[in-house]
């Protein structure tokens, strides 16, 4: 037998409350007496109530996620770089949706279109696009992060400075007494 998820109506019937009394529990709402708090998260736990996400999404206007879009997800840099957005994202109550555009200019524009309506701003690598290509490839009304890709100046940007980055690392080396220096490049224009 199986049996439908708990709804806020089921929750407000069980607790004998309105529905936006439990929604303001739920929400974390200062203005809510202490007994009715008591009263919503016990029933909360005895049904196994769950919010549904995109209920919660119409109703705030927020989906709480953030997109990012990549240009691969494989190798260290990409995972590290998504362990941080994750990191901070989750401190401030938000999830991320990753996609993965395998450097190709029309998966990009999928991508970012996909995320439309499902996110509240994206994070996009896309060194590969011109400022052109991105421009158009951008959702209109979107707020958006650049990084490492074409700037505008309608979006912010953040780009890492590979040049002092290798500066850096030659100076410690040759500080270390190292002279004997090789360099594996990735691949052209990176």
């Amino acid at each position: 037998m199986s049996s439908s998820p708990a709804t806020i109506r089921d929750v407000a019937r069980i607790a004998d409350l309105s529905v936006a009394s439990v929604s303001r529990v739920l929400n974390g709402h200062s203005n809510v007496h202490p007994d009715t708090r008591q009263r919503v998260l016990d029933a909360v736990k005895s049904l196994g109530y769950i919010p549904n996400a995109a209920a919660r999404s119409l109703s705030t206007a927020r989906s709480q996620a953030i997109g990012v879009v990549l240009p691969d997800l494989h190798g260290e840099f990409f995972s590290e770089l998504v362990r941080g957005m994750d990191r901070a994202a989750s401190a401030r109550g938000y999830m991320l949706l990753l996609s993965n555009m395998h450097a190709d200019r029309k998966l990009a524009g999928q991508a970012m279109g996909a995320m439309r309506g499902r996110v509240d701003g994206l994070i996009i690598m896309a060194p590969q696009l011109d400022p052109g290509e991105l421009a158009e490839t951008l959702p209109v009304g979107l707020a958006a992060v650049l990084v490492n890709s074409p700037a505008d100046k309608a979006h912010h940007a953040l780009c890492i400075d590979n040049a002092a980055g290798v500066h850096a690392m030659v100076a410690h080396l040759l500080q270390c007494g190292r002279r004997a220096i090789v360099h594996f490049a990735g691949v052209p224009g990176n």
